[in-house]
């Protein structure tokens, strides 16, 4: 009997749960029927990112903008554990873009050198 409980035991301590990585994207939701055996949510989010590139070249080749798609990532019961937006992953080697404000006064900087420019050459000219 005691042989019985340990095999027992050692599947469920064995056993990792499974992640279902569903794609969200301009049609509605592509449903992952098979998914993943994974140590943790951890671990599928980080299999959800390494996902991402690969799947964005395939958008791209359908003239899909992979800008909007999403995974979903669900357990074995079906509750939504983590979203993986696609531009998560791919924003990560873009430049932050300045705040509005800071480019404003940028403009308006460069604007003023370029009149200052301007009144230089007019009064070099003039002579």
């Amino acid at each position: 009997m005691g042989g019985c409980l340990g095999r027992g035991l050692a599947r469920r301590v064995l056993s990792m749960p499974r992640f279902y990585f569903h794609l969200r994207g301009l049609k509605g939701l592509e449903r992952d029927d098979i998914g993943l055996e994974l140590a943790n949510v951890e671990a599928a989010y980080l299999g959800a990112c390494q996902a991402v590139p690969g799947m964005s070249t395939d958008l791209i080749y359908e003239t899909a903008n992979p800008t909007r798609y999403a995974f979903e990532i669900t357990g074995a019961s079906g509750d939504l554990l983590i979203e993986v937006p696609f531009t998560e992953v791919l924003d990560r080697g873009r430049k932050p873009i300045a705040p509005r404000s800071a480019l404003r006064r940028r403009a308006a900087a460069e604007m003023a050198r370029t009149a200052h420019l301007i009144s230089s050459i007019e009064q070099q000219v003039a002579l």
